[in-house]
């Protein structure tokens, strides 16, 4: 044997070296998605290349021949595993079950039969033959039709898993573009070898180059395991999650064409159209009962009524079956082409039966306590003041204590409002004047605390962006809060420009809020061991979460608590030049205590 023929050698000794080490990083996680595809395929090269270096030192033509078997039993697993590891690194792994492997099985279990009987008919080859090249026993033939059928059955399966790989690469870019090409690239180069073999096309006809240029595979393909994470970073990742975010998205999708008539759905939809698993309609469901007839091509309004796909708007949609009666919100998006043309509509169903009752649950309940309550409490009210006035000294503290609880209740009422009025508003954010905003909020404290110490240093040409209703019932509550719990405190309302955002203050120096009070809002649950006396903080809570702000508590050096409510900076309309604190011009409300005035610009520091 010839230097040359020494190095073919151990070319294909390393081929199947390379195959067993990729295989076996493989095998060991082969939880991945086509990895145990993978690891089967570099099992193949392993032992094509391996009896491949054998052959190739059996110059005996008997002995020679022998060793085709486990040549083609090497070869038998190329293919086809190629195309299961394409499958399941895309994410088409469902597609790999008994019949698709039973028929990828047929043409290499019959070509190893008929190697193993070769010398009895001509189907693969005759005239085998030793035909040394470099002092190896390589051979030629003539080829036989199944040899021929065979060659073309893994072009066409090993092409068929490199258009499966090309896809990813093709529309996610470069986020699989290297490994992907680095696969596609490995495959090449044994494909091309293996047409020249088939083909005994020169250089060195008689020399099969497939099972050497497999090291370059197994090079290539060991690159794209360590380097690119190949089974890391998976385009079957991308596929299945997409596929599981459909299916478990909890609403129901349903696809339809340009002219409304179903093309797919997800398993969330099958309630909404009335359908059983196998798509065949429900007993007492939407459309003809019984009938068996198949989804797909037919209209949507067959099986659900009123759905508009012009209106992109959200659609209510009432159903009553025999599992119930339920309400569906209809979202229609249009299908577009690459030329911008409508070619169908995506639909989803999203079941709010249990929203919109826990909504009129609510409501009723908010419309009892605010009306009912009111006017119950206005008459307890007025009988414990009229009470006061008429019974003798000893027994006036009880009348008091009615009368303060029942103007509580009034107040709780009054809270009940201003629930409703932020959580029901719709408003659009409108540029507004920051001191009118403040001004109101005072405004509407002192109707029920006329004697309230309130102050407000604000710009007069500060003006934002924001929710004008929801920010001054915020405000409002704050104040109110602070009055409440201040016990003839002074409450101080300062707003600063910041770099991050726009700060509105709102500071006391009373005994600040109580620690059961916050605890349920800082925790956003009410609990037994902690629960607060009243709404007006919760309307804090959810105001700010309307007005995307930021809400913080903090206490204050020696009493009092400081309540920071931080809009962000794109509510900010202008800003002019700022003095060394942060304020433009000042500018206060009226307040009934001249010290409040100024004491206002304290309330931008908890100490």
């Amino acid at each position: 044997m010839t230097p040359e023929g020494v190095a073919v050698v151990f070319l294909a000794l390393l081929a199947g070296g390379t195959a067993v080490a990729v295989g076996t990083y493989a095998w060991r996680n082969r939880g991945e998605p086509g990895a145990a595809s993978f690891a089967l395929l570099m099992a193949g090269v392993a032992v094509w290349s391996l009896s491949y270096a054998l052959a190739l030192t059996a110059l005996d033509p008997g002995t020679r021949e022998l060793i085709e078997i486990p040549l083609e039993v090497g070869k038998a697993l190329i293919a086809p595993a190629w195309l299961f590891f394409a499958l399941g690194y895309t994410g088409r792994g469902e597609y790999v079950d008994r019949r698709l492997i039973a028929a990828m099985s047929v043409v290499p279990v019959v070509t190893t039969l008929l190697v193993a009987t070769a010398p009895s008919h001509g189907l693969m080859w005759t005239d085998y033959r030793i035909a040394p090249t470099f002092g190896t026993a390589t051979v030629l033939f003539d080829p036989g039709v199944w040899f021929y059928v065979h060659a073309a059955f893994g072009w066409v399966v090993i092409g068929a898993g490199m258009m499966f790989l090309l896809g990813p690469v093709i529309s996610s870019g470069a986020l699989y573009r290297d490994q992907g090409i680095a696969l596609i690239l490995g495959a090449a180069v044994s494909f091309a070898a293996h047409v020249k073999a088939v083909f005994f096309l020169p250089p060195l006809p008689a020399l099969d180059l497939t099972p050497l240029t497999l090291a370059i595979t197994g090079v290539l393909f060991g690159f794209a395991l360590f380097r690119f994470r190949l089974q890391g970073l998976l385009p079957a990742t991308q596929v299945l999650g997409r596929r599981a975010a459909i299916e478990d998205v909890g609403v129901g999708l349903v696809v339809v064409n340009a002219d409304g008539r179903l093309i797919e759905f997800n398993s969330a939809a099958r309630a909404v159209l009335g359908i059983d698993g196998r798509g065949d309609r429900c007993g007492g469901g939407v459309g003809e009962s019984g009938a068996a007839d198949r989804v797909a091509g037919e209209p949507l309004d067959a099986y659900v009524a009123d759905v508009d796909l012009d209106d992109p708007g959200p659609q209510r949609i009432e159903q009553t079956t025999d599992a119930g009666y339920h309400v569906y919100e209809a979202t229609v998006s249009d299908i577009d082409d690459h030329h911008g043309r409508v070619v169908g509509y995506t639909v989803t169903f999203a079941d709010v039966t249990d929203r919109e009752a826990r909504g009129q649950r609510l409501e009723v309940l908010n419309r009892v306590l605010r009306h009912n309550l009111r006017n119950d409490m206005t008459v307890v009210v007025g009988n414990a003041d009229l009470l006061t006035e008429r019974v003798d000294d000893d027994h006036r503290p009880l009348a008091d204590a009615i009368g303060r609880r029942g103007r509580a209740l009034q107040r709780l009422g009054e809270k009940a409002r201003d629930v409703e009025e932020v959580l029901d508003d719709d408003d659009d954010p409108r540029e507004v004047a920051a001191v009118e905003v403040c001004r109101d909020a005072v405004r509407d404290v002192r109707e029920s605390a006329p004697d309230a110490n309130v102050a407000v240093d604000v710009a007069s040409d500060l003006r934002l962006v924001v929710r004008e209703r929801v920010l001054g019932v915020v405000l409002a509550n704050l104040v109110e809060n602070g009055i409440e719990h201040g016990d003839g405190a002074t409450i101080r309302i300062a707003v600063r420009v910041e770099d991050d955002g726009v700060r509105f203050v709102v500071a006391d120096d009373g005994p600040g809020i109580p620690e059961a009070e916050l605890r349920g809002i800082r925790s956003e649950t009410e609990t037994a061991l902690s629960h607060g006396s009243g709404l007006g903080l919760w309307v804090v809570r959810w105001g700010t979460r309307l007005l995307g702000a930021e809400l913080s508590f903090e206490d204050r050096d020696p009493t009092g608590t400081a309540v920071t409510v931080q809009l962000p900076a794109h509510a900010l309309v202008n800003q002019t030049e700022r003095g060394d604190d942060g304020s433009h011009g000042r500018a206060e409300s009226e307040t009934t205590d001249p010290r409040a005035r100024d004491a206002a610009a304290d309330a931008l520091s908890p100490g």
